[in-house]
Protein backbone atom coordinates (compact mmCIF):
# COMPACT_ATOMS: atom_id res chain seq x y z
CA UNK A 1 0.00 0.00 0.00
CA UNK A 2 1.78 3.19 -0.88
CA UNK A 3 1.75 6.25 1.31
CA UNK A 4 0.83 8.64 -1.27
CA UNK A 5 -2.52 6.72 -1.78
CA UNK A 6 -3.27 6.32 1.97
CA UNK A 7 -2.43 10.20 2.31
CA UNK A 8 -4.87 10.30 -0.24
CA UNK A 9 -7.40 8.45 1.25
CA UNK A 10 -7.40 10.16 4.10
CA UNK A 11 -7.53 13.92 2.77
CA UNK A 12 -10.57 12.92 0.98
CA UNK A 13 -11.95 11.18 3.95
CA UNK A 14 -10.91 14.26 6.13
CA UNK A 15 -12.45 17.01 3.05
CA UNK A 16 -15.62 14.97 3.21
CA UNK A 17 -16.13 15.25 7.16
CA UNK A 18 -14.94 18.94 6.96
CA UNK A 19 -18.10 19.62 4.14
CA UNK A 20 -20.63 17.92 6.39
CA UNK A 21 -19.06 20.27 9.54
CA UNK A 22 -19.35 22.87 7.53
CA UNK A 23 -22.90 22.21 6.03
CA UNK A 24 -24.04 21.72 9.61
CA UNK A 25 -22.66 24.69 10.97
CA UNK A 26 -24.47 26.83 7.76
CA UNK A 27 -27.76 24.98 8.74
CA UNK A 28 -27.29 25.90 12.93
CA UNK A 29 -26.78 29.63 11.70
CA UNK A 30 -29.82 29.34 9.67
CA UNK A 31 -31.76 27.59 12.37
CA UNK A 32 -30.04 30.71 14.75
CA UNK A 33 -31.53 33.43 12.13
CA UNK A 34 -34.78 31.30 11.63
CA UNK A 35 -35.67 31.41 15.46
CA UNK A 36 -34.56 35.54 16.14
CA UNK A 37 -37.15 36.08 13.32
CA UNK A 38 -39.45 33.78 14.59
CA UNK A 39 -39.60 35.52 18.36
CA UNK A 40 -39.61 39.00 16.76
CA UNK A 41 -42.43 37.69 14.52
CA UNK A 42 -44.50 36.38 17.92
CA UNK A 43 -43.54 39.78 19.61
CA UNK A 44 -45.02 41.68 16.65
CA UNK A 45 -47.90 39.49 16.38
CA UNK A 46 -48.74 40.01 20.41
CA UNK A 47 -48.40 44.26 19.92
CA UNK A 48 -50.70 44.30 16.87
CA UNK A 49 -53.06 41.96 18.67
CA UNK A 50 -52.92 44.74 22.35
CA UNK A 51 -53.24 47.15 19.65
CA UNK A 52 -56.22 45.50 18.17
CA UNK A 53 -57.79 45.58 21.59
CA UNK A 54 -57.05 49.23 22.28
CA UNK A 55 -58.62 50.29 19.03
CA UNK A 56 -61.35 48.32 20.08
CA UNK A 57 -62.10 49.87 23.49
CA UNK A 58 -61.10 53.06 21.91
CA UNK A 59 -64.32 52.46 19.61
CA UNK A 60 -66.65 51.37 21.96
CA UNK A 61 -65.46 54.48 24.17
CA UNK A 62 -66.44 56.83 21.08
CA UNK A 63 -69.84 54.92 21.01
CA UNK A 64 -70.66 55.51 24.82
CA UNK A 65 -69.55 59.33 24.62
CA UNK A 66 -71.56 59.80 20.95
CA UNK A 67 -74.58 58.49 23.36
CA UNK A 68 -74.14 61.04 26.19
CA UNK A 69 -73.28 63.93 24.28
CA UNK A 70 -76.43 63.30 22.40
CA UNK A 71 -78.82 62.54 25.65
CA UNK A 72 -76.94 65.64 26.81
CA UNK A 73 -77.94 67.88 23.82
CA UNK A 74 -81.88 66.70 23.98
CA UNK A 75 -81.62 67.51 27.75
CA UNK A 76 -80.53 71.31 27.32
CA UNK A 77 -83.00 71.05 24.50
CA UNK A 78 -86.00 70.06 26.40
CA UNK A 79 -84.13 72.48 28.87
CA UNK A 80 -84.55 75.40 25.81
CA UNK A 81 -88.31 74.74 25.21
CA UNK A 82 -89.38 74.32 28.48
CA UNK A 83 -87.84 78.23 29.27
CA UNK A 84 -89.54 79.04 25.61
CA UNK A 85 -92.74 77.90 26.81
CA UNK A 86 -92.63 79.68 30.41
CA UNK A 87 -91.36 82.40 28.70
CA UNK A 88 -94.41 82.26 26.09
CA UNK A 89 -96.98 81.66 29.02
CA UNK A 90 -95.71 84.40 31.27
CA UNK A 91 -96.40 86.96 28.50
CA UNK A 92 -100.21 85.83 28.18
CA UNK A 93 -99.16 84.28 24.97
CA UNK A 94 -101.66 81.75 23.66
CA UNK A 95 -99.50 78.37 22.93
CA UNK A 96 -101.74 77.89 19.17
CA UNK A 97 -100.70 78.82 16.00
CA UNK A 98 -96.57 80.29 15.55
CA UNK A 99 -95.81 80.03 19.45
CA UNK A 100 -95.69 76.14 18.71
CA UNK A 101 -93.94 76.41 15.61
CA UNK A 102 -90.98 78.24 17.36
CA UNK A 103 -91.37 75.38 20.06
CA UNK A 104 -91.09 72.90 17.36
CA UNK A 105 -88.14 74.24 15.46
CA UNK A 106 -86.32 74.97 18.54
CA UNK A 107 -87.05 71.02 19.47
CA UNK A 108 -86.19 69.73 15.04
CA UNK A 109 -82.69 72.19 16.08
CA UNK A 110 -82.05 70.30 19.27
CA UNK A 111 -82.45 67.02 17.65
CA UNK A 112 -80.21 67.95 14.58
CA UNK A 113 -77.85 68.50 16.77
CA UNK A 114 -78.10 65.66 19.18
CA UNK A 115 -78.09 63.12 15.98
CA UNK A 116 -75.02 65.14 14.64
CA UNK A 117 -72.82 64.59 17.76
CA UNK A 118 -74.09 60.95 17.57
CA UNK A 119 -72.94 60.55 13.99
CA UNK A 120 -69.39 62.02 14.56
CA UNK A 121 -69.40 59.64 17.50
CA UNK A 122 -70.06 57.25 15.21
CA UNK A 123 -67.42 57.82 12.73
CA UNK A 124 -64.85 58.04 15.20
CA UNK A 125 -66.03 54.53 16.23
CA UNK A 126 -65.69 53.00 13.03
CA UNK A 127 -61.88 54.69 12.29
CA UNK A 128 -61.29 52.66 15.55
CA UNK A 129 -63.03 49.53 14.33
CA UNK A 130 -61.30 50.04 10.89
CA UNK A 131 -57.93 50.25 12.75
CA UNK A 132 -58.80 47.50 14.94
CA UNK A 133 -59.34 45.16 11.58
CA UNK A 134 -55.76 45.87 10.54
CA UNK A 135 -54.31 45.01 13.67
CA UNK A 136 -56.15 42.08 13.79
CA UNK A 137 -54.72 40.99 9.92
CA UNK A 138 -51.18 42.22 10.90
CA UNK A 139 -51.25 40.22 14.24
CA UNK A 140 -52.51 36.66 12.35
CA UNK A 141 -49.05 37.70 9.65
CA UNK A 142 -46.95 37.77 12.04
CA UNK A 143 -48.51 35.21 13.54
CA UNK A 144 -48.00 32.77 10.68
CA UNK A 145 -44.90 34.47 9.67
CA UNK A 146 -43.50 32.87 13.37
CA UNK A 147 -45.03 29.83 12.67
CA UNK A 148 -43.15 29.39 9.24
CA UNK A 149 -39.94 30.37 10.64
CA UNK A 150 -39.88 27.90 13.66
CA UNK A 151 -39.86 24.65 10.98
CA UNK A 152 -37.85 21.37 11.86
CA UNK A 153 -33.88 21.11 10.91
CA UNK A 154 -33.05 20.72 7.03
CA UNK A 155 -29.96 18.63 7.10
CA UNK A 156 -30.15 18.17 3.50
CA UNK A 157 -27.38 20.49 2.66
CA UNK A 158 -24.82 17.66 5.23
CA UNK A 159 -26.58 15.03 3.86
CA UNK A 160 -25.68 15.97 0.31
CA UNK A 161 -22.28 16.76 1.27
CA UNK A 162 -21.70 13.33 3.23
CA UNK A 163 -23.32 11.23 0.12
CA UNK A 164 -20.84 13.46 -2.74
CA UNK A 165 -18.17 13.18 -0.54
CA UNK A 166 -18.91 9.14 0.17
CA UNK A 167 -19.21 8.81 -3.22
CA UNK A 168 -15.50 9.98 -3.97
CA UNK A 169 -13.91 7.90 -0.79
CA UNK A 170 -15.52 4.82 -2.34
CA UNK A 171 -14.30 5.24 -5.93
CA UNK A 172 -10.77 6.14 -4.57
CA UNK A 173 -10.92 3.14 -2.49
CA UNK A 174 -11.81 1.21 -5.14
CA UNK A 175 -9.40 2.71 -7.88
CA UNK A 176 -7.11 1.86 -4.74
CA UNK A 177 -8.27 -1.77 -4.43
CA UNK A 178 -8.43 -2.42 -8.18
CA UNK A 179 -4.44 -1.10 -7.87
CA UNK A 180 -3.39 -3.54 -4.83
CA UNK A 181 -2.94 -0.66 -3.04
CA UNK A 182 -0.02 0.86 -5.19
CA UNK A 183 -1.70 4.11 -5.79
CA UNK A 184 -4.55 5.76 -6.66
Amino acid sequence: MSTAAIISLGLSAASTAAGIAGQLQQQQARQQADAAAGAQAVYQSQVAFQNQELMKRRADDAFQQGRTAAESSRRRTQQRVGAQTARLVAQGTDLEGSPTDILGDTAAVGEVDALTLRAGAAREAYGHQVAAVGYGNTGFLETARALNTTHSPNYLGAGASLLSGASTLAERWRNFQQNNGRGL
